[in-house]
């Protein structure tokens, strides 16, 4: 293709149109417009010689004219609760950058997820559709939230975030084909982390439980104690304790620790304890470090979330990374996909095929998983609370496989 343009530009205070720009790189304005909205449809010889006009030129392209003409604000509304935490934060960092990378804009609105109310939710949304936002993604973390959310007709594309649908049939919502929910395996994510401590040899475990109004923390739970019960029934030397804490607060898993395992035998001691996250482990670390206990010489401990730091812990953290980053991509691409991107479908196919690659990593022993890996991955049925397989077009919770780090904090049993 030849062009025919001048490299002599002058750029006036008076804003410049998509037609001169046109004009200039020798193109149509229809180019132009592809080159702007990110479109797959155009060479990239075109596009890099367009973008150089555009850059030359200074022209900025009228979010209002471009919402009045293609009838899309390229906004997408972001209502989110639990960011006081690592992984929403995660999330919602993830989620934008995605958005910046294509074009699009992210309106964000932050919620109580403890005291998210159907009421809450549709005024929140409500304002976001007054905004005129294009599609609304929602970190639901809690029971209270997602119900909320699901107790309100969407009105436009909407991406809801959990790893547990509470025993809702999303199937049968209204409106189908604006329902999209994603969310973390939490189910596989336990059972990766008991093959990998089972093919240690350890047979005693103690689980410290995150609040269960979190969907993360009731899905860990009831896959933990599925599986614990079912290993019970080959093994009957295997045992487990279960405390439940009622935040995700390091102070009280700190508290916790100290006083159960203060009076605790050492004899009788678990071998094993894995915390609702990596805070609580940190926290764990620092109790039993206090009670003069070894880790890992004496107890192995596991962490959730794979924070920044949990490498420098003394031990360095064994955790479950659950891929909050990923989520957000994820989201973002389902998002994409329902408002028609064009490159969206082939992208989130090729996200999850890199993503299902490998669900352990660390050392050589861990990424077996142990001589039980793979008939565990066989044998365990997904949990109930996992979500629902569906028909195309139906709305479906597609879950998002986590990985597993393994560090010093966790050795063979055989050493204690």
């Amino acid at each position: 293709m030849i062009w025919a343009y001048s490299e002599n530009v002058t750029v006036h205070n008076k804003a410049i149109s998509i037609r001169q720009v046109a004009q200039q790189a020798g193109v149509s304005y229809q180019t132009v417009s592809r080159v702007i909205n990110n479109s797959p449809n155009v060479s990239q010889r075109t596009r890099t010689h367009v973008q150089h006009v555009i850059d030359q030129m200074g022209y900025r392209p009228s979010n209002s004219a471009r919402a009045l003409a293609t009838r899309q604000s390229r906004t997408i509304g972001f209502i989110v609760g639990g960011v006081s935490y690592y992984g929403p934060i995660s999330t919602m960092g993830a989620i934008e950058e995605m958005a910046r990378a294509h074009g699009l804009y992210v309106s964000v609105s932050i919620v109580d997820e403890r005291e998210c109310t159907p009421r809450d939710y549709q005024q929140l949304s409500s304002n976001m559709l007054g905004l005129g936002v294009d599609g609304l993604i929602v970190l639901a973390p809690t029971q209270q939230m997602f119900e909320s959310v699901l107790s309100t007709p969407a009105q436009v594309p909407t991406v809801v975030l959990t790893s547990c649908d509470y025993g809702h049939d999303v199937s049968a919502l209204e409106q189908p084909n604006l329902w999209r929910f994603v969310g973390i395996d939490q189910n596989e994510a336990c059972q990766s982390l008991l093959t990998y401590l089972l093919g240690l040899g350890h047979r005693s475990f103690w689980f410290f439980a995150g609040p269960q109004q979190w969907g993360d923390a009731r899905a860990r739970r009831q896959a933990w104690e599925e599986r614990m019960e079912r290993e019970k029934l080959q093994h009957p030397d295997i045992s487990y304790t279960v405390s439940e804490l009622e935040s995700w607060d390091a102070q009280e898993a700190y508290r916790a620790a100290l006083s159960q395992f203060a009076s605790l035998p050492r004899e009788v001691m678990p071998s094993a304890i894995v915390a609702a996250n990596d805070l609580q482990a940190f926290a764990i670390l620092k109790a039993l470090y206090a009670l003069g206990i070894n880790v890992p010489h004496d107890v192995s401990v596991v962490g959730f979330d794979d924070m920044p730091g949990s490498d420098v812990a003394i031990p360095a953290l064994t955790s479950v990374n659950p891929g909050f980053a990923q989520l957000g991509t994820q989201a973002m691409l389902a998002m994409m996909e329902m408002l028609g991107d064009e490159g969206a479908a082939s992208a989130a196919s090729a996200a999850s095929a890199a993503g299902n690659s490998e669900s352990v990593s660390g050392s050589p022993e861990s990424a077996s998983g142990g001589e039980n890996s793979s008939e565990s991955a066989e044998s365990d049925p997904v949990a109930e609370t996992a979500g629902v397989a569906v028909a195309s077009g139906v709305p479906q919770l597609q879950l998002l496989p986590a990985q597993m780090v393994v560090r010093d904090s966790c050795s063979a049993d055989s050493q204690r």
